[in-house]
This record gives structure tokens, C-alpha cells and sequence, in this order.
């Protein structure tokens, strides 16, 4: 084992939430997540669940055929009534949820025999956070596998350590690889806001705004758009030095605020741009800051287009050169790792 995968497998091994999110579809996230399992079922009890659905053998948007989510013989997952009716493993249903999805209500379930399974789960981060505090009752590691352009169950309120997939589904251009994942990788890790403001701000809901003279002013905004329309705290922010923003932080805003230190409540509220980001280079903190446990690389496009690997990892590494970097289908041997877990 080199020691790049070694590094990426040792940041695996104190978290209890791990949350797996691609800056694309077919990034290979679920290939990871596989990989993952397999690299922990032996030391760890594991629970699998999704923000969305995952595990269908097709994709849904490309036709082309997706990796199957494995489980083995005691692990929980989670999936809706649809997918459950459908399931080739025998299972223990634990929990069954008053709640429903467009597929049936959610499922915890624990596999009595290996096989594939379709992961599906909560649909919002209130859910989410129920369902894995229920799971850590029977496991001590649970694994989200995200979904396209949603980062929110990979806030520091729900999983404690991310892993980032990127790879050729978001550009055949290398470069294009690179800036965007380097843009994600930043926007994750974030430095955090010292701990009195930290303490101070944690359970603020409304906009506020410092400056030396007076500290820290509270408003009446909920919500950042609202600043738009007011002009009082439009005065306000002019004389200020720091804002925090309890919401949604856009490209609108950074516009108004870009001169000022910007405080979210964690990475998943930063709604900016890459372009209105790299034009601005704002200076945002948050009060949770992220764990990023590396990258991975899957260099096969949907379209049927097949990169160099070793060259994205490569010009990954000259950006983030303090951060593992593995090749989803390489260097973590996914499709034997899969083969063999098939054959159980």
C-alpha cells in the first residue's frame, strides 16, 4: 500500500459520519463508498444511507451502467418501501418511519446475508441527522453517500470528515478538473472564527455585524437577501468590519460584503460562484470548520471519454499538495474489490 492511500485510509480512522460528495454526477462516489467498506468492514460496524438514492444499476440521467452499493452480513442501511420490496438481500427491518419519500416511507435495515443493495435516505439535513443518530445505536460508522450539487449533508452538523470526488463527469479538460475541485477543496476547508466568537455567534438566527467602536450589533434580518432592502443596516455593514450571516451567503451579497470578513455557520452556506469567488478572493470564515479525509480521481467519463489519471492527480497535487489524492478506479482497485464481494 503506498503511503498516499495510506494517509487518505489513516484520516478514515477516528470519524463516526463520514459523507462522501462529488462536485459531479458519475464522479465516483459511489466507487469510493464502496471502497471505503471495504477497507473498514473488518474494524468498524458500518451504516450505510444517501441524501438521495444510490445503488441503481443504471444511471438514471446517462443510461450508462453505475457500480452497485455493497453490503455485508450485518451492516444497517438505509432505503425506501419501493427498494426494499425489490431487494435481493435478506434483511432485518429495525425502523420504519412515519415520514415519506416519493418511494414509500424510509427504512433502516441490517443485511443478514451479503449482496447488493439501493441505498436511499432522509431528504433533508433534520432527517438526516434523526436517522444517523438512530444508526450509531447499532453502528459505530455511518457513511453518506451524497447527491449531485447538494454539499449540505456533508455540513460539520452532520458528518464530521468529507471526502471529495471529483474526475472527467465535470470537464474533459484537465485544468477545468482542477480550478473547480481546488474551488470545492477551499470552500470546505474554511478557516474557523476564534472560539469566543465561535461561542458568541453559535446560536445568533439574525444577521450582525461588528466593528471596534461598538462590537458586535445584532439586526433583525434573518436572512442575508433581506440586507438588499434595508438601508439602515446598509449603513451599518459600510462602517463594519465582519458580518455574520446565519444563512445563505450569494453572489449578490459578496458583491456588497466582499471588502468585509464574511462569518457563515459552516461551508455548506457559501452559495458563490466560482467565478464571483476567484474575481473577489472574499475573506469567509465559519464557526464549523470541515475535515476533508482527500480526494478521489475517476478518470472515466459517462460519454464513453477516458482521461489520464496520473496527470489530474498530478496537477491536483501542485494545488493541494498536503492533501491525498487516490485514483478511484486505480489505485483503490474498486472493480476487484466489487468482483469479490460479489462472489460471497
Amino acid at each position: 500500500m503506498n503511503s498516499t492511500l495510506q494517509k487518505f485510509l489513516s484520516g478514515l480512522e477516528d470519524l463516526k459520519t463520514l459523507a462522501i460528495i462529488g462536485i459531479e454526477k458519475n464522479t465516483g462516489k459511489t466507487e469510493t463508498l464502496n471502497f471505503v467498506v471495504s477497507m473498514t468492514k473488518t474494524r468498524r460496524t458500518i451504516g450505510l444511507t444517501s441524501i438521495g438514492t444510490d445503488g441503481e444499476e443504471k444511471d438514471l440521467v446517462f443510461g450508462t451502467a453505475k457500480p452497485s452499493v455493497y453490503v455485508d452480513e450485518g451492516m444497517f442501511y438505509t432505503t425506501t418501501e419501493l427498494f426494499y420490496r425489490r431487494r435481493t438481500v435478506s434483511s432485518e427491518i429495525h425502523y420504519v418511519s412515519e415520514r415519506t419519500t416519493p418511494t414509500g416511507r424510509l427504512i433502516v435495515a441490517k443485511a443478514l446475508h451479503p449482496g447488493r443493495v439501493v441505498i436511499s435516505g432522509p431528504t433533508d439535513n433534520t432527517w438526516m441527522r434523526e436517522i444517523i443518530d438512530y444508526m450509531h445505536k447499532y453502528v459505530d460508522f455511518v457513511l453518506i453517500d451524497g447527491a449531485l450539487s447538494r454539499f449540505t449533508q456533508a455540513s460539520p452538523t452532520i458528518a464530521d470528515g468529507v471526502i471529495l470526488a471529483t474526475g472527467a463527469a465535470y470537464s474533459l479538460v484537465v485544468s477545468e478538473i482542477v480550478r473547480h475541485t481546488k474551488y470545492v477543496y477551499t470552500l470546505c476547508t474554511l478557516p474557523e472564527v476564534p472560539a469566543t466568537e465561535k461561542v458568541y455567534l453559535l446560536n445568533k438566527s439574525t444577521v450582525s455585524v461588528y466593528n471596534s467602536e461598538d462590537g458586535w450589533i445584532e439586526t433583525n434580518l434573518e436572512t442575508g437577501l433581506q440586507i438588499l432592502k434595508d438601508e439602515n443596516v446598509l449603513k451599518l455593514i459600510e462602517k463594519s468590519e465582519r458580518i455574520y450571516i446565519p444563512t445563505s451567503l450569494t453572489d449578490s451579497l459578496i458583491n456588497l460584503v466582499k471588502d468585509k470578513e464574511i462569518i457563515v455557520r459552516d461551508f455548506t452556506k457559501v452559495f458563490v460562484s466560482q467565478e464571483k469567488y476567484l474575481k473577489y478572493r472574499p475573506k469567509i470564515r465559519v464557526l464549523q470548520g470541515t475535515k476533508v479525509v482527500g480526494i478521489t480521481v475517476n478518470p472515466f467519463s459517462p460519454v464513453g471519454y477516458v482521461l489520464d489519471s496520473k496527470r489530474i492527480i498530478e496537477e491536483l497535487n501542485k494545488v493541494l499538495p498536503n492533501v491525498p489524492i487516490v485514483d478511484v478506479r486505480g489505485d483503490l482497485d474498486i472493480d476487484d474489490i466489487s468482483s469479490k464481494e460479489g462472489e460471497i
